[in-house]
């Protein structure tokens, strides 16, 4: 019968081979599982995954959880380990639509994003619901941001959007412009103002966030010589007020 000892010998090895089981999952965890956890908790989808949680890569996909739309080219991540001692999770994040790497520091319930630019297709807004999905809008997002920081108490950050070469289906005549919306969050709260930098359909409005809860409120016109061909357009952003057309938009996040 083992004696003390013994026991104590086999205890540890057992130890030793429980953690050495639990890290080379860790290590060799599939990309698979963070897209797992994206699906869940966010608008983030990650499609054919390869690699590891560590160091992977993945299409990806913007839903509203019927309608995904995909973002060209694929994002890839690496996890740098020397951060993990201090506590934190440092990420580095390409794509062919950033304008360079950024990087992601989480750390305890907060995350930290670098400053970066961004562009995309202004397709994606379609995930947002009405009125995008309605108008199907074509033409380049173009972000610019701040260092973002994201805790218990909400986002902190500065944000701008430009949608270069805006188009519709809805009026496949030419561009309708090129429009500026500029964004500030302080916690819970935050405010958007949008403007017309140049094009024939006009837009205007400011916007609250308010605990996840984002109002705006504007108004849509088109320059007097172009009315009559963007009156259906204008007719299904918001109610008509005379020759304008007044916006009210709602979104739940």
């Amino acid at each position: 019968m083992p004696n003390a000892r013994a026991w104590m010998d086999l205890a540890w090895k057992a130890a030793a081979v429980i953690v050495t089981a639990l890290v080379v999952v860790a290590a060799f965890a599939p990309a698979a599982w963070l897209g797992e956890v994206l699906h869940r908790r966010s608008a983030l989808r990650l499609v054919h995954a390869s690699g590891t949680v560590w160091n992977g890569s993945a299409m990806i996909a913007v839903s509203d959880g019927r309608l995904a739309r995909l973002v060209p080219g694929r994002v890839s991540w690496n996890v740098e380990w020397g951060a993990l001692p201090a506590g934190r999770v440092e990420v580095s994040v390409r794509h062919q639509a950033l304008d360079g790497p950024v990087r992601i520091a989480f750390e305890r319930r907060a995350a930290k994003v670098t400053a970066g630019e961004a562009r995309l297709p202004a397709a994606l807004l379609e995930v947002l619901g009405a009125p995008f999905n309605t108008i199907r809008p074509g033409g380049t997002l173009h972000l610019r941001w701040d260092t973002l920081s994201l805790d218990g108490g909400g986002l902190e950050g500065r944000l701008q959007a430009d949608w270069d070469n805006a188009r519709s289906s809805l009026w496949p005549v030419g561009p309708l412009g090129r429009f500026r919306l500029t964004a500030e969050a302080n916690g819970g709260r935050g405010q958007a103002r949008l403007v017309t930098l140049e094009g024939p359909l006009l837009l205007a409005g400011e916007a609250s966030l308010d605990n996840g809860r984002i109002r705006f409120t504007g108004t849509a016109d088109a320059q007097p010589e172009m009315r009559a061909g963007l009156n259906g357009l204008i007719g299904v952003l918001g109610r008509r007020t005379g020759e304008r057309v007044a916006l009210s938009w709602e979104l739940q996040r």
